[in-house]
């Protein structure tokens, strides 16, 4: 399929509107698309039956509905699941769909989301990184792994609930936590999170999704002044800037003092709790020193701090830490009074770390 063709989730709603016009339809044609792509989660223009055929055939030849295919899936036991999809110039992403617990008999289910081909940031111990930054995401690209899971839990008979004959969506939340650092590539991802929010679109609650970020402070200061209340999660890993510089390169940039002052900022004036993400990893970072260090690093915020027990890396440099280890460290920092949770990880049985999937596939073409 030609990369030049319009795809209808890059589009605004005013550039859908214009795009309706220059076909020389009606402008309620636009909110008809809407309904059919985001609501009823359609995969093809033919099942847009209230739409005339002649329109449908000319959106058929000029645009496409959809920016990317699955090219690979795996389940791991936990009903964690995840897709390797191919864009349209035949690069690859991965995104990841994880069952939850009901909660009143409802079901929940999260979307972690890609939002850049690679990652610029290069943390020794992600597996995206290695590859580098191909591209960013466009906007389409981004919503569009969203729509097919929602699609997906649709065919399964997974709806939650039903307003007459229309089925609502039952992503519960998103996470911009997959391939990319997200706040790289700013515009493209909030055009992707106002669309997913839209009422007349997805209609995602804004508090529903949470953007990750290594610590682009710029970056975190533009989302602080932005009127949707989007989550926001601090890749930290470290409590000092000689240790960050080697786990997370971008702390050579914004260092822990600007990037610490720039979280602060964003919860007060967002008057929310932010989250701090921290990976153990054996013997570098996680003894109860270390946890102390974090603990006067983040005295006062108003934040909470996810620990994480390292994926198994091929190369083994950064192995997981222990689980007495990970649970000093949670204790020391309870003790000092800081939130924290330890999260359990997901997939595990199918590598779910970010570019695992991806990256066997690249070591399968090159040795075909």
């Amino acid at each position: 399929m030609s990369s030049r063709l319009i795809s209808i989730t890059d589009l605004t709603i005013s550039q859908l509107q214009e795009m309706v016009q220059s076909f020389d339809e009606p402008e309620f044609r636009a909110k008809q698309l809407l309904h059919w792509v985001y609501g009823r989660l359609s995969s093809s223009y033919d099942e847009m039956t209230d739409v005339p055929q002649t329109f449908r055939e000319r959106l058929q030849r000029e645009s496409r509905l959809h920016t990317l295919s699955a090219l690979d899936k795996v389940t791991g036991s936990d009903g964690t699941t995840k897709i390797l999809f191919e864009l349209a110039d035949g690069k690859t992403i991965e995104s990841i769909l994880m069952p939850y617990p009901k909660i009143k008999g409802k079901p929940r289910f999260t979307v972690c989301v890609s939002t850049q081909v690679g990652c610029p940031i290069k943390c020794p111990f992600c597996a995206t990184g290695q590859y580098g930054l191909e591209r960013n995401l466009t906007p389409g690209e981004i919503i569009d792994q969203v729509l097919y899971f929602a699609g997906h839990l649709r065919g399964q008979g997974e709806d939650r609930r039903k307003s007459g004959n229309e089925p609502v969506n039952i992503i519960t939340n998103v996470v911009f936590m997959g391939m990319g650092e997200p706040l790289a590539s700013f515009d493209n991802l909030w055009q992707a999170i106002e669309m997913l929010n839209l009422p007349q679109a997805f209609g995602l609650g804004a508090r529903n999704m949470v953007i990750s970020t290594a610590g682009l402070v710029p970056q975190i200061k533009r989302l602080s002044q932005e009127k949707l209340q989007v989550g926001l999660a601090v890749s930290l890993h470290a409590s000092d800037d000689a240790l960050r510089d080697k786990l997370v390169p971008i702390n050579r940039e914004y260092n822990l003092e600007q990037l610490i002052r720039a979280c602060q900022e964003y919860s007060e004036l967002k008057g929310r709790r932010l989250s701090f993400e921290y990976v153990l990893f054996e013997g570098i970072n996680d003894s109860v020193i270390q946890a102390q260090s974090l603990s006067r690093l983040l005295k006062g915020m108003k934040c909470h701090v996810n620990l994480i027990a390292a994926n198994r890396n091929q190369d083994g440099g950064y192995r997981p830490s222990s689980s007495q280890a990970v649970l000093a460290f949670e204790s020391e920092l309870k003790r000092n009074h800081i939130v924290c949770t330890v999260r359990q990880p997901r997939g595990l049985d199918i590598g779910a770390g970010c570019g695992q999937l991806r990256s066997r596939h690249h070591e399968a073409k090159e040795q075909s």
